[in-house]
């Protein structure tokens, strides 16, 4: 943990860096929002300094430093299988604000950390595919008819599958112009390993939203961080680890509706088509 890391290092930094040190240490959570030079103006160094300080923390940069204290943030106090994020004796006021406050320090460490040419290589994937097969299961398997209900409205063949053998079936009948969209919290669950293997041999492009070391990260021909590092998804539920795919659902399909022709009247036919489906106010 990076907070503790900085912790232990005080009496070994420099006078400046040290001045850092303490700026983070007793605020972190305003540390994710902050510039270089900001977090240098309250410390009264120079910007230089950060850069110093976060290496000697074994950061690679100021934007690594963000990161890490926001999986930190999102993992603080959890002591319950019910979330990592709340204790047992929580009250309803405790246990609201810290699954928001973990929600919003997921959103900022996927801010920090998103690899935006890895997040261009998918849209454009996704955006030529003639079908795209889309598989979720267990925690990923809502993410995933979600992002079925956002593509089909833009005239795009998708269908989502929660179902092994039918991920397994789609796969195998998969060919070139198909793109399989896996989501995936650890990328390790072996039926959906197999199946985006039997869609690659098929002649499928697949993109993955996983964990980076994992394998179906390996197999994709791109992948998106699906921040599973923020919180153990082998015991907790997916809490703040969802919010951020789902967030990442929208910015893949925002960005593939910004480069289809026609979008918006297909869009509003999309809606035109719920008109009579409401009763009037």
């Amino acid at each position: 943990m990076v907070l503790g890391r900085l912790q232990r290092s005080l009496n070994n930094l420099s006078k400046a860096e040290r001045r850092i040190a303490e700026v983070i240490l007793d605020n972190p959570t305003s540390i994710v929002h902050m510039t270089t030079a900001e977090l240098a103006r309250a410390a009264e160094v120079s910007d230089p300094m950060v850069s110093r300080l976060c290496r000697s923390i074994e950061c690679s940069s100021f934007p690594d430093l963000k990161l890490q204290i926001a999986g930190n943030l999102a993992n603080r106090n959890g002591n319950s299988y019910v979330n990592s994020s709340v204790s047992p004796n929580d009250s309803t006021l405790d246990f609201t604000n810290k699954i928001i406050n973990a929600n919003q320090h997921g959103l900022e460490y996927l801010r920090s950390g998103l690899d935006l040419p890895a997040v261009d290589k998918a849209i454009d994937i996704l955006a030529n595919a003639k079908r795209i097969e889309i598989y979720g299961m267990g925690g990923t398997a809502s993410v995933a008819q979600d992002a079925q209900n956002r593509l089909f409205r833009m005239g795009i063949p998708a269908v989502a599958y929660e179902d092994t053998l039918k991920q397994h079936m789609s796969a195998a009948i998969a060919s070139k112009g198909t793109v399989i969209l896996s989501i995936s919290f650890t990328g390790r669950t072996k039926d959906a390993i197999e199946a985006i293997e039997i869609g690659k041999n098929a002649g499928a492009q697949v993109v993955a939203i996983t964990a980076l070391n994992s394998p179906i990260a390996a197999i994709a021909d791109v992948a998106i961080s699906s921040a599973s590092e923020l919180e153990d998804t082998n015991v907790y539920v997916p809490m703040a680890t969802r919010m951020v795919v789902l967030t990442l659902i929208d910015i893949l399909t925002t960005g593939i509706a910004l480069k289809l022709p026609g979008i918006d009247k297909r869009l509003q036919k999309a809606k035109q088509g719920l008109e009579n489906t409401k009763l009037g106010k």
